[in-house]
């Protein structure tokens, strides 16, 4: 008989599910990742079948067990953590009624002009966290929902967020969890309840949300078909897990406060915790509930960064993809290469990462992408650097957004797949001219998720306790003093062109 015991985590992002096994000692044992491509037929438009998602996990799960020989009958959990804001409408048998809504989808702009005339931004920033009622909000989505398709309204049994869809595909259950609630809008988060007022309102009935359970809490076992199609025991236990920013956060310790970590994934996401959130504050950071009552993570971010890298591969990189397969490296690692060979600063281009509007440090929808400064010298090794280096330039301003709040910190842990290259790293550090340590586990959500699994399983006494045991190794990119001039030039033009096209962004999306 095998005393080994293993845990599950599925990391469904925005273009990619990564698939986990953790021992008990939450080593990685076997890693797995799946890419899936939006589908976008029109601006504002983010949308994605939500069997993809699900049959992503499933080949996900197969292919570490694959890999790994590990026994199905050392499989004891599954935990999950997920993107927010993604909205799946269900019938009364679980069935998706419509593509899920991706937290990127900006649809619903007139639902949340409509819902902002009637709950002003200091009363919603209170009762839910969130700085405004924007068109990615659940809440609004679901209200357009209800006015552009009232059939699938009307048919809609329960309204999921990404995790809970997927927890009802392993187990047949309908739950939710507070951290990912906390993306709705319709989420009270000092109450751990769904927020009576705003969905009366909307006339969105509350029995059409699930129950909502703690963090890191055993849902149920599979289901009899989930388990004969993973090839696993119906006796798996499925736990909730937190949103992807918070189990990223749980990962590098960020539960406690003056902690700051980043996340240079799909977007842009600076967090650090605290208990004591300042709602009187002009400045408004996004604050989500944190894995457990009473603790909340600051989190200001910024919708398009990784994916810049992404869209710029996907569309303009073939030659450079054909060549990572031949070499048998990630096609990033090649990207980083090219960028490596142009000198910092990108010899004054310049890049505005706001592909999907921008959220933080300035609320600005209609903002775009802007690409400045091109020249006949400028090759592809000019924009991959220069991309790097405007996320480089957001990070800094909500690091400084931070500084406002009363939040500081001598070093940034960064995390995501961002985190993967030296790189970038060097380049952040050298432009917010502090520290960026990265630990030697790279699949950092997956790990949180991995450690409140654990605890739902009764392997360790609490997060703290989970936390405290683990190995992990650290590097720290420290500023380059020789290139902070560049950086600091770099940043007041980024500064100013923003500034520039600040109103020209509204006057044309108008």
């Amino acid at each position: 008989m095998s005393w080994k015991k293993y845990i599950l985590t599925l990391d469904v992002g925005t273009t990619s599910v990564k698939t986990c096994l953790f021992d008990e000692e939450l080593r990685l044992a076997a890693f797995s990742s799946a890419e899936y491509t939006l589908q976008t037929p029109c601006p504002d438009i983010v949308e994605l079948d939500p069997q993809q998602y699900w049959q992503a996990c499933v080949d996900g799960i197969r292919t570490v067990l694959w890999e790994s020989k590990a026994a199905a009958e050392d499989v004891k959990v599954i935990t999950l953590t997920t993107q927010g804001e993604t909205l799946i409408p269900v019938d009364p048998g679980g069935n998706p009624l419509m593509n899920a809504l991706v937290w990127l989808d900006a649809r619903a702009t007139a639902e949340s002009a409509e819902l902002s005339g009637r709950f002003s931004a200091d009363a919603y920033y209170q009762r839910t966290g969130l700085p405004e009622v924007g068109p990615a909000n659940p809440v609004a989505k679901i209200l357009w929902i209800k006015n552009h398709e009232p059939e699938i309204f009307r048919a809609c049994s329960r309204f999921l967020l990404l995790e809970d869809f997927l927890i009802y595909q392993l187990t047949g259950k309908l739950v939710s969890e507070p951290s990912l609630a906390s993306s709705t809008g319709y989420f009270d988060f000092g109450r751990d309840n769904w927020w009576g007022e705003i969905l009366d309102f909307a006339e969105i009935p509350m029995q059409r949300f699930p129950e909502i359970l703690p963090c890191g809490h055993p849902v149920g076992t599979l289901t009899k078909s989930t388990a004969q199609l993973l090839g696993l025991p119906e006796s798996v236990l499925v736990t909730t897990g937190a949103m992807d920013q918070i189990a990223a956060a749980l990962a590098v310790g960020n539960f406690r406060p003056g902690k700051v970590s980043e996340t240079t994934g799909t977007a842009l996401i600076v967090a650090a915790s605290t208990s004591s959130p300042d709602f009187r504050s002009a400045v408004k950071a996004p604050l989500y509930r944190h894995y457990r009552p009473g603790l909340y993570l600051l989190i200001p971010y910024c919708p398009t960064a990784g994916i810049i890298l992404k869209w710029f591969k996907d569309e303009f990189c073939a030659m450079e993809t054909a060549e990572a397969g031949r070499r048998g490296l990630s096609v990033y690692q090649v990207l980083d290469e090219l960028a490596e060979k142009v000198p910092p600063g990108s010899h004054g281009l310049l890049l505005l990462p706001h592909f999907a509007g921008a959220l933080s440090p300035d609320l600005n929808h209609s903002a775009r992408g802007v690409l400045f400064g091109l020249g006949l010298q400028t090759r592809k090794a000019h924009l991959i650097r220069a991309a790097l280096e405007s996320v480089g330039y957001l990070l800094r301003e909500n690091v400084e957004l931070f500084e406002q709040l009363g939040v500081s910190a001598t070093e940034i842990y960064s995390v995501g797949g961002g985190a993967a290259s030296p790189l970038w790293n060097s380049i952040k550090a050298d432009i917010i001219g502090r520290p960026v340590v990265v630990t030697t586990q790279e699949e950092c959500a997956s790990l949180g998720a991995a450690m409140l699994g654990s605890v739902a399983a009764g392997w360790y006494k609490n997060v703290e306790d989970a936390w405290a045991q683990l190995a992990q190794g650290k590097r720290a990119f420290l500023p380059n003093p020789a290139h902070q001039p560049v950086y600091e030039r770099g940043y007041r033009h980024y500064q100013k062109l923003y500034s520039c096209l600040k109103d020209f962004f509204v006057e044309v999306q108008a």
